[in-house]
This record gives structure tokens, sequence and C-alpha cells, in this order.
């Protein structure tokens, strides 16, 4: 990952992340997917042939990370998995990790971001970075690396499709989330509710998005990508969004997501504490999160 994204972890640490969890009430177990330590990279690596920048390494950070929630998660759901990354390409891994170890059940997506992340390995004008092909390689869209096909339900199929996600958060007026890829959900029938509508009335919002899930699956992922929320006020994120989406909007819209019993566990995704030496939003968010977690006890 991004060298600055590789000290989320250690920043949730120093900022007292587990200790505040045990202060309302819970048992936390740590595990760390990456004990050698992360794998870092810049945005000047080039691109492998078939258009993914990095690859070999993207692809085994997704093996370890979906061999350590295997570890941690079980039929019975007796514990509640809290994954800090890093970048949100980590997805599909922990969501493949759940369908296996959940099924039969129907394991669902809250993705909370304000990027698509529908890029095509080697189309024209990719990155070639593999964060913003995270949706692609969950959903499998035509042209998926061949290497991340490993991270599917049991049945080989993507992790998700239009019955088992939705895309909270969509900045629909960002460059990055070209006319192709927002065509794309639109003809694919995915449920989507941009950051324009959720500025507007965001518990509102919410509450349509949990209940659509709550009625089609039965345990809800919630990856929560920091890039959701508005980048003027709020800079945690490694890439800034200008969504219009402040910070306590997005907390409020979170609150709603934790108080569903079907929220099986939560990724937080693209945090830079390279934006905050003082870890002071990294506090912040931290204490939003353990104030909506508690009312889960």
């Amino acid at each position: 990952m991004i060298k600055g994204k590789s000290l989320a972890p250690g920043a949730f640490q120093t900022a007292g992340f587990v200790s505040k969890l045990q202060q309302v009430g819970y048992k936390v177990n740590e595990v760390d997917a990456l004990p050698d330590g992360p794998r870092t990279w810049t945005f000047g690596a080039s691109s492998q042939p078939n258009g993914g920048r990095n690859e070999e390494a993207n692809v085994e950070v997704n093996h370890e990370v979906k061999k350590a929630v295997c570890g941690v998660v079980d039929g019975d759901l007796a514990t509640f998995p809290i994954v800090v990354g890093g970048e949100c390409n980590i997805c599909p891994a922990i969501m493949s990790a759940l369908w296996e170890r959940l099924a039969p059940k129907r394991v669902g997506l809250m993705y909370v971001d304000g990027d698509a992340d529908l890029t095509i390995p080697g189309e024209p004008g990719s990155s070639g970075n593999l964060a913003s092909m995270t949706f692609t390689h969950m959903a499998m869209v035509e042209g998926a690396l061949e290497s991340m096909k490993p991270f599917a339900r049991p049945d080989g199929s993507g992790v998700v499709n239009n019955s088992n996600v939705v895309i909270f958060g969509l900045n629909a007026g960002l460059q990055s989330n070209t006319r192709d890829q927002i065509g794309y959900l639109l003809n694919e029938g995915y449920r989507v509710f941009t950051s324009a509508a959720i500025a507007r009335d965001q518990e509102s919002r919410a509450k349509q998005a949990i209940q659509y899930l709550e009625e089609r699956v039965d345990h809800i992922l919630v990856h929560f990508d920091v890039d959701a929320i508005d980048g003027v006020g709020f800079p945690l994120a490694n890439v800034i969004n200008r969504t219009g989406v402040g910070f306590d909007e997005a907390m409020a819209a979170m609150r709603v997501f934790l108080r569903s019993k079907k929220v099986c566990g939560i990724v937080i995704a693209e945090v830079n504490p390279d934006h905050d030496p003082d870890l002071e939003m990294t506090s912040k968010l931290i204490n939003a999160l353990v104030d909506g977690l508690r009312e889960e006890i």
C-alpha cells in the first residue's frame, strides 16, 4: 500500500482504539494479518503487463487478509471483526472470507465510498492502482485480474452483485467516477446513494440503505472508506475527496448502520496518518466509531 496508509493500524493503536473499545465493554483480540510488516509501494511503480501496479504484492496481501479473517470468524458469529486498513482493495478478500465462513447464509456489503472503484485493468487512462479496481474485483466485472478471482463466493461468483450491495456516498461529480462506470452501475441495477443526496439527509438515506440490505441478506459488512467524508474539513483520507458530506453527517449515517442487528463487521480504509501528525482527526474518528459501537452492546 502507499506508505502513509500503511501507518493506519499503528495510528489506531496509538490513539487508543483498543482501550476505548474495552472501556465500553468489548473484549478485544488483536490479530495482525501482516506480521512481517505492511507491503508498501509508490504511485511511481510501473504497471505490469495485465494492467495492475504491484499486482503480486497486492494479491499476496489479500490472501493474508482472507486467511486472518477466516481465522477469527465462525458460523455463529461469536466475534465482530473490525479490520483497519490499509487500502480499500482488501475488501474482496474480507467479503470472500465471510462468504466462506458464514455459508450458507447470504452476506451483504454496505460500501461507503466516494469512489466507484470500477477501473478496468489496462484500460486507457487507468492508473493501474488496484485500489481503483476494488469494485471491479468484487463484482468480477469483465476484464478483472485473473489473480484476484480466488476472492470469490464458494461457488466462484463475485462477492457482490446487484442483490447484496449498496454503494453509499458515491461522488457523482468526481472525474475518476467516469460516465462509463456510473452507466455500468445503472445498467446492472445497483443501489446507489450519491454524496449529494446524503449531504441533504444522511439519516433518512442511511435508513433506506440499510433496510434495502436487511431485506435481502443475512449478514452485512460495512466498508467505510474515509474519503466519503469531505476532505476540506476532514482531510484524513489518502486522496482528498470533496463530497459535501461533513464528518458529523458521515458518522450519523454510520451510527444508523451500526444499529442494524445484521451488521457483522466493519472495515476502515484509506486513512493516511501522514495527514494527521497529532492524531487529532484519527482520535475523533475512533471516538465516533466507539460511540456507535457502544449501542451494540
